[in-house]
């Protein structure tokens, strides 16, 4: 393809450019990789590109770019990058395809609360139907671990098809056409319970064991490691030697981290009558 010739005058034209905004131009070129405009608004020397990735071009089925755009054709596109090394801007025109839906995305803010109905559940996540959404789409989309704070096996563990749903917005992707949610930013962490308990002797169940240790959930949605090392003072090599899973245990809770989200429990050093605050 033709490189944009350099200039002041071009380097001047992208640092106008802010990522995020809608851009127009002409489509001067397709491959398969890709498509190439003409930046509109630049009066040159030269030309100021853009160039939309095949998977940027549409969020449809296609086979070939040609199915999408046509030279001499007139697009709208995202500004998703300024390239200064090859002076040109990389663009989307999928986050510009339907204006109707790109004006919901961008009425959308991170940090608020929205809600929707639960329109299907997957081993990945949850889509959302999210009130307010243009008709014949879904844009919300939950994640596995964006569901609850508890360990769940399968996000139908969690919600249903059908369930009304109220979520904080974590992110918006034009590209994609799709809001990420989190259920579990609007719920209380129950790590939080246990914030000041360092030194409580309690019982818990085996819910895992990993090589280098086995989880105990103390609570709902509160589960700690007991490293190998805090078995017992002898070596342990698996704590399948100490353990199985599902069996109930007596712990003493070592650390709570609560920026890392991190519980340690230990079972060495306990007390002979039960449990106790420190």
């Amino acid at each position: 393809m033709t490189e944009p010739q350099s200039s002041e005058a071009l380097k001047d034209f992208l640092s106008t450019l802010r990522i995020g905004e809608a851009r127009t131009g002409r489509v001067i070129s397709v491959e398969d990789s890709e498509a190439l405009v003409e930046l509109d608004g630049f009066s040159g020397p030269g030309k100021a590109l853009g160039r939309i990735p095949r998977g940027d071009l549409t969020r449809k089925a296609l086979g070939n770019p040609s199915e999408a755009v046509s030279i001499g054709q007139r697009l709208t596109f995202e500004v998703i990058a300024v390239d200064w090394q090859q002076e040109c801007v990389w663009a989307s025109a999928s986050a510009c395809e339907d204006p109707d839906l790109r004006a919901f995305l961008l009425g959308l803010r991170r940090g608020a609360t929205h809600r929707g109905q639960v329109q299907s559940v997957h081993n990945f996540g949850v889509f959302v139907n999210l009130d307010g959404e243009p008709a014949n789409q879904c844009t919300g989309f939950v994640r596995g671990p964006e569901l609850s704070w508890r360990r769940i096996g399968h996000p139908a563990d969690a919600v249903t098809a059908g369930d009304r749903v109220v979520g904080e917005v974590i992110g918006v992707d034009t590209r994609r056409g799709q809001v990420q949610l989190s259920l579990k930013a609007l719920q209380e962490d129950p790590l939080v319970l246990v914030a000041d308990q360092a030194g409580l002797v309690t019982t818990g169940q085996v819910t895992k064991l990993v090589p280098f240790g086995a989880f105990v959930r103390i609570a709902d949605g509160v589960e700690g490691l007991v490293h190998n090392t805090e078995f017992r003072d002898e070596p342990v090599e698996h704590p399948g030697q100490i353990v199985s899973e599902g069996e109930e245990i007596t712990v003493r809770i070592v650390e709570v981290d609560l920026a890392r989200r991190c519980l340690t429990l230990s079972t060495r050093n306990l007390p002979q009558n039960g449990k106790r605050s420190s």
